[in-house]
């Protein structure tokens, strides 16, 4: 059966969209009015992966929440399991009285798990699991310094600010956060290479001969730092991901020098990324592993710092809250993880199509980078050209206005040259590839074809 495709009728946004936005821009702060970017106000959301807006246009939903709803709006077995429990327990402060789905999720949890990982540390938000794994390392350690990569995202503490990428195509947009405690080294690609000009594709190993021979010599002694925070994939980057040789590396690096390794699988893991976590792909066996996002599976906020004994079993470090793993958040959680395997199935399929629609584009369009899909996570990077791959993101908010007014909705910002596909796991391969054909027209109307 094919589902229903989306279409828009009016000019976006649209007469009502535009009253309610000129309400939004009188009530709420800045960053709340992005009608550049989402030019229309939601209605309401349907199971066959559309986004209906307040006048009557639909979208394919490439958002999922950022991820957060992998399995749709609110699943029926996610929403019978979180109303259950909220008619069972109500409201609970889980890290002080537990009840039994909380033990069983953390169980569940350590199953899903690499092989060394043994124990849970229940958070509320990312931005509170990367907080509890910085404590953790440095408590385990002794050490002050944690060795994180530019441009990834962490959370939106006063802290992590200092450590996570900007929403703006320059370097700095003249308010960054400055922290003691951290140290940085490039993000590893093969694209965008830190030292390396031209078209590439460059060696991304070169960033751990940085750290060697640079970081560790000029800046900091290895036996300061207490852990390494990477994303597996650095989504807000731009879905980069370093390659093998790069986790070996670092790995060993790790290893040599007592460094907790630290992924932040916030947003790629969970089957983001094809398989559970995106570790899984290079097989990383992290110290400390961070999830949120689609744990949650739709329902109620969810987070959780995985990790193994050595570092956990017996610290002192304090991560919860009053609202920390509340029960019905729990059951909501437990129900979408039977959803899993379905979903990261469907996600591969995904992929496969993305490769074959998507993929091409590169070869088709001089401003088209690269495009890099990982599971139901895709990004194509628009350039000034391929020789010099200078950032071209006025090229990419007109690709995200034409893809708009065929219907299709996913992440993108006027200042960034990457556009990013982030659709529900659970999406209907025919509507995955409808979208990808529509983004190739896009493409082809945008730039020339």
């Amino acid at each position: 059966m094919t589902a229903t495709r989306p279409r828009v009728l009016t000019e976006l946004p649209g007469p009502r969209s535009r009253e309610i936005f000129e309400r939004i821009g009188t009530t709420f702060y800045k960053q709340m009015h992005l009608g550049e970017t989402c030019p229309f106000i939601l209605d309401r959301k349907d199971d066959q992966g559309l986004l209906h807006d307040v006048d009557g246009n639909t979208f394919a939903n490439h958002l999922s929440a950022w991820g957060a709803a992998p399995y749709g709006p609110f699943p029926k077995t996610v929403r019978e399991a979180t109303l259950e429990a909220w008619d069972r327990y109500g409201m609970e402060i889980s890290c002080f009285l537990q009840s039994p789905p909380v033990v069983e999720l953390a169980e569940r949890l350590v199953g899903l798990a690499p092989r060394n990982i043994t124990r849970v540390a229940p958070t509320v938000t990312g931005t509170e699991a990367v907080e509890g794994s910085i404590k953790l390392a440095r408590e385990h350690t002794g050490r002050p310094m944690i060795l994180a990569f530019l441009g990834q995202y962490h959370g939106e503490s006063t802290y992590l600010a200092a450590s996570t990428s900007t929403e703006s195509s320059e370097l700095t947009s003249g308010s960054a956060n400055f922290s003691p405690g951290l140290v940085f080294a490039p993000y590893p690609s093969s694209y965008r290479a830190p030292f390396s000009k031209g078209p590439g594709p460059h060696d991304d190993r070169v960033v751990i001969e940085y750290i060697e021979e640079w970081l560790l010599r000029h800046q900091v002694e290895a036996d300061q730092i207490a852990g390494v925070l990477i994303e597996p994939i650095a989504g807000e980057l731009g879905v980069y991901a370093p390659s093998q040789g790069f986790w070996d590396g670092l790995t060993a690096l790790c290893k040599k020098h007592g460094w907790v390794l630290i992924c932040d699988e916030i947003q790629s893991g969970m089957g983001r990324s094809g398989p559970v976590w995106a570790g899984d792909l290079w097989g990383v066996e992290p110290d400390l592993l961070l999830t949120g996002k689609a744990l949650a599976a739709g329902g109620q906020p969810m987070a959780a710092i995985l990790g193994t004994d050595a570092i956990m079993a017996d610290s002192s470090v304090h991560t919860t809250g009053t609202y920390v793993w509340e029960p019905a958040a729990v059951a909501g959680a437990l129900a979408g993880l039977d959803l899993l395997d379905g979903a990261m199935e469907n996600a591969r399929h995904l992929e496969r199509i993305g490769r074959d629609i998507l993929g091409p584009l590169v070869d088709r369009h001089e401003q088209i980078g690269d495009y890099r899909q990982y599971g139901a996570w895709g990004a194509l990077e628009f350039v000034q050209d391929k020789e010099s791959k200078r950032p071209a993101p006025k090229r990419q908010a007109a690709f995200h206005q034409a893809a708009l007014r065929r219907g299709v909705f996913a992440i993108s910002f006027p200042e960034k040259w990457t556009y990013r596909l982030q659709p529900e796991l659970t999406m209907a391969p025919d509507l995955f590839a409808w979208s990808c054909e529509q983004l190739v027209e896009a493409a082809d109307e945008v730039l020339g074809g």
